[in-house]
């Protein structure tokens, strides 16, 4: 690593990046591996201690980076640094979306536990962090709430806070890729035995483009706009009594689990979105 008040130079075995690269570039992919809190990089001091700042240290040395480079920047961001930390707290956008009027089902984080108001029957508890990693072999999946926890729960006190949310029963299940003011929909197969459809087998899913309402598209694009994002995707629940649901806003999501190789329809979706605004970018200079 080389800074100076000029710009910066990354270097590691098979790769470089410097200030002139992101300056020069009409459309810049910037996807973290590792969602925040998580550190950017991975150290291999031998202490804990000492490993967990240095992990730190070089996290803010190539936040603070990019987030000068963007100043600088007349490139399109997919997504930018600030976008990316300001985008990086479940609950902020479901929050968001609430405030806005978006179909988020009812929900609750309380401490003792206080259930949201819902007219349906069941409840789901959720993951705050965007990481939802407990330890190296345990994550935080959504679950659905038993007869036991609907008992014991209401007024428990309890150590880690926890999103309690209305449970929306789907007869279809959408997967919305919002890129660069566009949108491609698949709709899903809800699974028989997986809440957390991230879980049920691909194969269940049966992905298929689906036509997402002008509503939705005007909704879920004003918020993605709000945020400077130029890509996100939400998770949509469409029960058979009523209509769809926002229960998720990733801006980092992946799409290789909805996609196979003889169809790889999301890549082609986001190629042509790239390839489209460098196209233009370049027809303006």
């Amino acid at each position: 690593m080389d800074v100076d008040g000029d710009g910066f130079r990354l270097e590691q075995p098979g790769a470089s990046v410097c200030s002139f690269d992101l300056r020069r570039a009409p459309v810049i992919i910037y996807r973290r591996r590792l969602l925040h809190p998580r550190s950017l990089v991975s150290s291999e001091l031998p202490s804990l201690e000492n490993r967990g700042f240095s992990e730190r240290e070089w996290t803010s040395l190539i936040d603070g980076l990019l987030l000068a480079e963007e100043r600088h920047s007349h490139s399109t961001w997919l997504n930018s640094p600030s976008a990316t930390l300001l985008t990086n707290n479940k609950l902020s956008l479901l929050l968001f979306a609430a405030g806005a009027g978006l179909p988020v089902p009812p929900f609750s984080v309380s401490t003792p536990v206080r259930f949201p108001p819902t007219s349906r029957p069941s409840l789901v508890t959720k993951a705050i962090s965007s990481d939802e990693r407990i330890d190296a072999t345990r994550y935080f999946s959504t679950a659905r709430l038993s007869e036991e926890d609907f008992k014991s729960l209401p007024g428990a006190r309890i150590p880690t806070p926890t999103l309690l949310q209305e449970y929306v029963p789907a007869s279809v299940e959408l997967r919305v890729f919002y890129a660069l003011g566009e949108f491609l929909t698949l709709a899903l197969t809800p699974s028989g035995e997986h809440v957390d459809i991230r879980h049920a087998p691909r194969a269940k899913l049966s992905p298929r483009p689906h036509d997402l309402s002008p509503e939705l598209r005007k909704v879920l694009g004003d918020l993605a706009s709000s945020f400077d994002l130029g890509y996100c995707t939400f998770d949509l629940a469409v029960p058979e009594d009523g209509p769809a649901a926002l229960l998720d806003i990733t801006p980092n999501g992946d799409w290789d689990y909805f996609e196979s190789d003889a169809a790889p329809v999301v890549t082609e979706f986001l190629t042509e979105r790239i390839v489209s605004r460098q196209s233009g970018a370049a027809g303006e200079h």
